[in-house]
């Protein structure tokens, strides 16, 4: 982890007397596809470090989650699952669904928790004030400043590591995959409650007026899949807010995979404060189509032009999910970016987790766990090591010879020496078999030849 970021924990330590502290309890509504509400997008991945299945979703007292599509957003905010969050950060310990970032800062990884605890005290809001705000309870005011929504799984891919749970066009493949699978560990983790999706909770007028009368504190909205460019309540909310005159007071961030950005988007785009734009491509040409199926590399590519064509509230990065299919390729990933020489993509401020130092946005693929790059034997893990440091070499030579970006910026090399240490840190290569089962299943009902599109990964497969 680098200096300026040790500093910045520092800083946050001091302000609220706590080492686990984060910002998120204090100002944040998260849901999933279905109208559950979570601590935030990332907090379920903690089952995968904790062994909790559930963790992340905010609970009632009677154990069920929260739900958008029974209760109100207020009803969450101050519950009792919520002030014990709060106050377990306040006391120094971390919350059971926190593992996930906490894992990573031991690895050297700038978590959620730190960029998001940034970038608010970057945006001048005073978190001693939000601590002095917090009743011994736990309870605080009824100010929800960020909003992350995903509104139900419509989407137009269906992606190698995804689920029906958050895209509607993984349902047929899914019946398919569970009827030709034995792995319990597949079986498990691929897991859907296909009632869950029936009470379509983002159309239900009475919670829309609640989140319209939270316009005027919003400051940042969160936008991911399903895709939310095909979802109309996303393109209505940003109109209200239009029309109701804030949208320069919001910034508007998104998880997508972009090939449906249009002139009527971008135009809506320019109304706001600032849009961030996570572009998900996890790989080259056939290697992004078998992982993000089944979107062509010239959809992929065409878009990436016309955003890095869009004005300047638009900010652009290329958010990659490091994985079993692209870890082996992503340093041929990261050379490609640089060399096509973008005019934004990834280029904006260096400490913002979304930038990638200017090369790629990385976070680690934690759910299915049969699917992460921990799976790797030692023997790849050795020659990864190998290949990451030749590279380290050739982005002196090719990008920047600037010794002092590579230590102090946390996402120059301390991001990518983070990954090799989070993919050397377990040996979860007992998960190949159930690895080979799921994509041999996969490859069958989707006429895909793992094998050929990967040679790299022929020993696992």
């Amino acid at each position: 982890m680098s200096e300026k970021t040790k500093k910045f924990i520092e800083i946050i330590e001091q302000k609220t007397g706590s080492k686990t502290f984060c910002i998120l309890p204090w100002i944040h509504v998260a849901t999933r596809p279905n109208g559950d509400a979570r601590l935030c997008c990332g907090s379920n991945a903690s089952q995968a470090t904790n062994g909790i299945m559930d963790a992340g979703l905010v609970k009632k007292e009677n154990g069920m989650p929260a739900n958008f599509g029974k209760e109100s957003l207020q009803s969450a905010w101050n519950n009792k699952y919520m002030r014990d969050v709060r106050k377990t950060m306040l006391e120094g310990k971390i919350p059971l669904s926190c593992f996930k970032c906490f894992e990573e800062e031991s690895k050297g990884i700038v978590s959620k928790r730190i960029w998001e605890t940034y970038y608010w005290n970057e945006e001048k809001l005073e978190i001693d004030q939000l601590v002095k705000e917090t009743t011994q309870d736990g309870e605080v005011p009824p100010t929800i400043r960020y909003l992350d929504l995903r509104l139900g799984h419509t989407c137009n891919l269906k992606c190698v590591m995804c689920s029906p749970h958050d895209s509607s066009r993984w349902v047929q493949d899914h019946d398919q995959l569970i009827k030709s699978t034995e792995s319990k560990i597949v079986l498990h983790q691929m897991s859907w409650d296909k009632n869950s999706f029936d009470n379509y909770w983002y159309e239900k007028p009475e919670l829309w007026e609640e989140i319209f009368d939270q316009i005027p504190n919003i400051r940042q909205l969160y936008f991911a899949g399903g895709e939310p460019l095909m979802i109309k309540e996303h393109k209505n909310f940003l109109e209200e807010i239009i029309r109701r005159g804030y949208a320069d007071n919001i910034t508007v961030r998104y998880n997508s995979n972009g090939v449906l950005v249009d002139d009527n988007i971008i135009d809506i785009w320019s109304k706001f404060k600032e849009v961030r734009f996570a572009f998900s491509i996890d790989a080259l040409e056939d290697r992004n189509h078998y992982i993000r199926y089944p979107v062509s590399w010239q959809e992929t590519e065409s878009a990436l032009i016309k955003l890095d064509n869009t004005p300047d509230n638009i900010k652009v990065g290329i958010a990659c999910a490091v994985q079993i299919f692209n870890i082996k390729h992503i340093i041929d990933f990261a050379k490609w970016k640089i060399l096509k020489k973008f005019k934004k993509i990834n280029l904006f401020e260096v400490f913002d987790i979304e930038a990638g130092g200017g090369i790629l946005n990385m976070h680690m693929l934690y759910i299915p766990t049969f699917l992460s790059a921990r799976i790797l034997p030692k023997a790849d893990k050795e020659q990864l090591r190998k290949d990451f440091i030749e590279f380290k070499q050739w982005l002196w030579d090719n990008y920047r010879q600037d010794d002092d970006f590579w230590k102090h910026n946390p996402n120059g090399w301390n991001r990518w020496e983070s990954i090799l240490k989070f993919v050397e840190a377990e040996d979860h290569s007992h998960l190949v078999p159930d690895f080979k089962e799921y994509v041999k299943n996969l490859d069958s009902i989707r006429n895909t030849d793992a094998k050929r599109i990967f040679p790299e990964l022929d020993h696992l497969l």
